[in-house]
């Protein structure tokens, strides 16, 4: 059990000696018990290495003069002066909800919520609107890429290499993003770790590196995963789908070798600059073991000192939406016979609470069905999935999607199974016992999710992000409660159109 475990590891750890660790290589790594594999795609043109050429590097490396190695990372501080901490303009509490907000003299918006739910964990995000949204079509992949390069590149004066090792020991973790409509930094930290976490978040606002190798070495990596991904189904697949779902829109094309000569270092550092460069929109949310005025410092002294223009913006609505009306599609890779079906439903919904859960209420009672029939009754799939979703920027729209797989020849057979569902939960809506459990697996979930830091966290952004009411969040048990079978069957003749869906599906390609 892992308690047993846990004190297994506190009682022997201790006492595991360097020289011993040493030991057990030379007696365990000898030249008598050793096997040698090579993995290699099946792949014209490629040439493996023989037996006797394996062996050869083996003694060559043997007759190497290897040095120890030496750590050459210094036992430098993260940020070499602190900035000076500044004020915070107002504060607010909301009782109900158990949460404190604050606007700091830079604009900023922070918003805390302490918990008990775990005690070793502390979740932060912070978002701003815009994202690639305001890259024009042209430079979209420099934007597109320019949070990873940055992540890869590392802060200050610190590689990502030389920056893991300076945080070993620690449990912090910090990662910036930029998405199509927000930017932001997201991440964790125990609470001994906390002051690290602010700390990281600030470089990556007023330090990101401008690292060439670390661009090179990541456009080194992608190349290589790209020269095999055409010979994989699921990804061919999955690359149909959004091309598909996004009717060939510049910014949704599969990433290829010349996408990757569109990447740029220069380009993707200033549009990096540039989204992190004004604070003052920014909202930044904390959840976890944390106690309001411990953590009020590091606020003042990390985030007060962020950089702020006060420039007013906003994301921009780049135009790309899904097809209307009927469209099929059919793709053909691969050998192995096996199939992959998606059903895509879109189109408008109203912005309105009720509307988007109602909307998740259906997908469930319709995967209930679907499982229960697809898989159990006719034993034609391993697994079947509904999910749904509703946007409410740059349009308030829904996707409701239906996922299986399934040998090719029993496609089209479940395809019909699965739409004569669908016609019966919109001619009748579902049983007391399908809306029953419906609601039952929904208070489960909400019970779980109400303890927990990461539900919180996205809750409370969401909130901040669309200006609605905190206290919001303690009432969806009334959205539950006012669930009907009549609701529920009202939602899939509004959102299932059989006049307006996507459907597609992957078979191998010796399938007539």
């Amino acid at each position: 059990g892992i308690e047993y475990e846990y004190d297994l590891y506190q009682r022997l750890a201790p006492g595991i000696q360097l020289e011993e660790v040493n030991r057990l290589a030379q007696e365990w790594l000898t030249e008598d018990n050793r096997v040698v594999l090579v993995s290699a795609p099946v792949k014209e043109g490629i040439e493996l290495p023989t037996e006797a050429e394996l062996l050869a590097l083996f003694e060559v490396v043997k007759a190497m003069d290897i040095e120890p190695y030496e750590d050459a990372v210094a036992n430098v501080p993260l940020i070499a002066r602190v900035p000076p901490p500044a004020e915070i303009a107002s504060e607010e509490e909301i009782g109900e909800v158990g949460v404190t907000i604050w606007k700091l003299a830079n604009g900023a918006t922070v918003i805390l919520k302490p918990t008990d739910f775990q005690d070793d964990e502390i979740v932060f995000v912070g978002v701003s609107p815009g994202g690639t949204s305001l890259a024009p079509d042209e430079s979209y992949i420099p934007a597109a890429t320019a949070a990873r390069l940055i992540f890869e590149g590392g802060v200050g004066e610190f590689t990502l290499v030389n920056l893991e090792k300076v945080l070993a020991g620690k449990n912090v973790g910090v990662r910036p993003f930029i998405q199509e409509l927000t930017e932001g930094v997201s991440g964790q930290a125990s609470p001994k770790d906390i002051e690290t976490l602010f700390q990281l978040t600030y470089l990556y606002f007023t330090e990101p590196r401008f690292d060439s190798t670390a661009f090179l070495a990541y456009k080194s990596w992608v190349d290589g995963v790209l020269k095999n991904q055409s010979a994989d189904p699921q990804g061919v697949f999955r690359d149909t789908v959004r091309v598909t779902m996004a009717q060939h829109h510049l910014r949704a094309r599969p990433f290829t070798s010349e996408l990757l000569d569109e990447m740029d270092l220069h380009a993707s550092y200033a549009f990096y600059r540039d989204r992190f460069a004004d604070a003052s929109d920014f909202t930044f949310v904390f959840v976890g073991s944390f106690d309001v005025d411990s953590i009020r410092l590091l606020i003042q002294t990390y985030l007060g000192s962020l950089p702020a223009t006060g420039r007013e913006e906003t994301w921009r609505d780049i135009g790309m939406d899904p097809p209307v009306g009927v469209v099929e599609k059919v793709v053909r890779k691969g050998l192995e016979p096996k199939s992959q079906t998606e059903i895509i439903f879109t189109g408008p919904i109203d912005d309105d609470r009720e509307a988007r859960y109602v909307l998740r209420a259906m997908s469930e009672a319709l995967q209930l069905r679907l499982r229960e029939t697809l898989r159990e009754a006719l034993g034609g799939t391993y697994s079947v999935s509904v999910g749904a979703s509703a946007s409410r920027e740059p349009e308030s729209e829904y996707s409701l999607r239906i996922a299986f797989g399934a040998a090719p020849d029993r496609v089209d057979e479940l395809v019909d199974v699965v739409f004569e569902h669908i016609d019966s939960l919109s001619a009748s809506g579902p049983s007391a016992s399908e809306l029953a459990r419906v609601r039952e697996t929904q208070r489960r979930g909400r019970e779980t999710a109400l303890k927990e830091n990461g539900f919180w966290a996205s809750q409370l952004i969401s909130a901040a992000r669309y200006g609605t009411d905190f206290r919001d969040i303690l009432t969806y048990e009334q959205l539950m409660d006012g669930l009907t079978a009549e609701k529920i069957q009202q939602a899939a003749q509004r959102y299932l159109r059989l006049d307006n869906y996507v459907r597609l599906t992957l078979f191998p390609e010796d399938r007539n």
